[in-house]
């Protein structure tokens, strides 16, 4: 899949979306008239009219950028961790799903939830939080390159396994100061700090291990003016790795980005 593809794909879902949403405001509208529910009827149904509201207006968003985009894959790779540049989108779903494009404009990978059971579109975000999850990473064939696990509760801890089910590392957040601001510490499996972590915004961070060793950044509004012909939200998250980063740090930072937006269903 490409941009131009995840763009038409996004407008189908939130159309669908939509649409289901105005059914279930008429459904209660009807079944009120009729006598068959009780209570006041704006009520029942605002809800599901703003909710409709709200994704007819991400379709028409999303089409509009499905046909201003003009998509020609000439990828070298489409391996994700041989990627420096990653940018991130999220589409339409119950639960988080999270796609990583090159800067060719191909999707070569996604963190996915691995229940995305129906009634999780009705879940609200505050709702949401609060479940355990389980997320997958996989590449652009459909192959699982990793899972993390998030326990239940409103601090975002995370652990964080190879394809095989070996334990690569774990996050834990520091609950005293969450409000203000996301702190926590990745360790290795034996509890041995590995990256600390001290993020004021989620629009702007970087990844580094106690010894100086850069491993990532993550930036949101900043993008190659070039870019801007393929990706037309210029407000897209640009994950980067550095050079010397390894796979077991590229799979903790992935880890690390499902908990920190394991509420994001868009």
């Amino acid at each position: 899949m490409d941009i131009q593809k995840y763009y038409e794909k996004s407008a189908k879902i939130s159309f669908y979306a939509a649409m289901i949403s105005l059914i279930i405001a008429i459904l209660f509208f009807v079944l009120h008239i009729s006598g068959v529910m009780a209570g006041k009827i704006l009520w029942l149904t605002l809800p599901f009219i703003l909710l409709s509201m709200n994704y007819y207006i991400r379709f028409r968003l999303y089409e509009k950028h499905m046909r201003d985009s003009q998509v020609y894959i000439q990828s070298k790779s489409m391996q994700l961790f041989d990627s420096e540049h990653l940018l991130l989108a999220f589409l339409p779903a119950p639960s988080l799903r999270m796609q990583f494009f090159n800067k060719d404009g191909a999707v070569v990978g996604e963190i996915r939830d691995q229940d995305m059971s129906w009634y999780k579109w009705l879940l609200p975000n505050v709702v949401s939080m609060f479940m355990p999850k389980r997320f997958g990473l996989y590449d652009c064939l459909g192959n699982r390159l990793a899972e993390f696990q998030t326990g239940s509760g409103l601090w975002s801890n995370m652990i964080v396994k190879d394809h095989e089910g070996n334990e690569i590392g774990r996050y834990k957040e520091n609950a005293k100061v969450a409000f203000l601001k996301t702190t926590g510490m990745i360790s290795k499996p034996d509890g041995t700090e590995w990256i600390p972590i001290n993020i004021g915004g989620l629009s702007s961070f970087h990844l580094k291990v106690d010894n100086g060793k850069k491993l990532a950044s993550f930036q949101t509004g900043w993008m190659p003016r070039e870019w801007g012909k393929l990706f037309k939200n210029p407000n897209m998250p640009i994950l980067t790795f550095h050079e010397k980063a390894d796979l077991e740090d590229k799979l903790v930072t992935f880890g690390l980005l499902s908990a920190l937006f394991h509420h994001v269903s868009n």
